[in-house]
C-alpha cells in the first residue's frame, strides 16, 4: 500500500508541476482556443493556489467548473487541442473526478502519443477507480511509445505495483 501511495504521490507532483502552460503547448492555437485555455487556467491558478490553501472549498470549486467549461470551449473550438484536454484532466483530477480524467488523458494519449505524462496520469487516474487492468495496459502501451531504457524501467517498476496492490 505505501508503494502505491508513492506512485500516486509522484503522479500528482507531475499533475501539479506541469498544470502551467508552455509556449509550445499553446503555438498554434487560434486566439479563441488560446483565450480559452488561458482563463481556464487562470480559473485553475485562483483556485488552487489562492481558494484551497485558505479552506475556502466552496470558492475554489465554484472555479474549477469554470475552468472545466473554459477548457471545454477550447476543445469545442479544436478538438485537437492536446493542451486543452491535458488541462481538463489535471482539473478532473484535483476535483478527483477520476473517471472524467481518465477520459481526457485518454485523448492526450491519442494526440500526442510520445506523451509519457499523459499515460502516466491515465493509468494513476485508473488505479483510483480500481481498474488495474486498464492501468497495466497504460503502461504497456506507453513502454512501446520510447526507446528510453530509463523510462522503461521506471514503467516497468510502476507496472510492478500496480500488480502488486491488485
Amino acid at each position: 500500500m505505501r508503494t502505491m501511495r508513492c506512485f500516486l504521490f509522484a503522479g500528482f507532483f507531475l499533475l501539479l508541476s506541469a498544470m502551467t502552460p508552455s509556449p509550445a503547448a499553446e503555438s498554434g492555437q487560434s486566439a479563441k482556443e488560446s483565450d480559452h485555455n488561458g482563463k481556464g487556467l487562470q480559473y485553475y491558478n485562483e483556485a488552487f493556489y489562492r481558494h484551497l490553501p485558505n479552506g475556502n472549498k466552496q470558492e475554489a470549486d465554484r472555479l474549477f467548473n469554470l475552468a472545466v467549461t473554459e477548457f471545454k470551449d477550447a476543445i469545442a473550438s479544436n478538438p485537437r487541442n492536446a493542451a486543452a484536454y491535458r488541462n481538463l484532466a489535471r482539473v478532473y483530477s484535483v476535483k478527483k473526478d477520476f473517471l472524467q480524467a481518465a477520459e481526457a488523458f485518454s485523448a492526450v494519449t491519442m494526440l500526442e502519443p510520445s506523451d509519457m505524462d499523459a499515460y502516466l496520469q491515465l493509468a494513476v487516474s485508473y488505479t483510483h477507480i480500481d481498474k488495474f487492468a486498464e492501468a497495466v495496459r497504460t503502461l504497456e502501451l506507453a513502454k512501446t511509445k520510447t526507446d528510453d531504457p530509463r523510462a522503461i524501467g521506471k514503467l516497468d517498476e510502476y507496472i510492478g505495483k500496480i500488480r502488486e496492490r491488485n
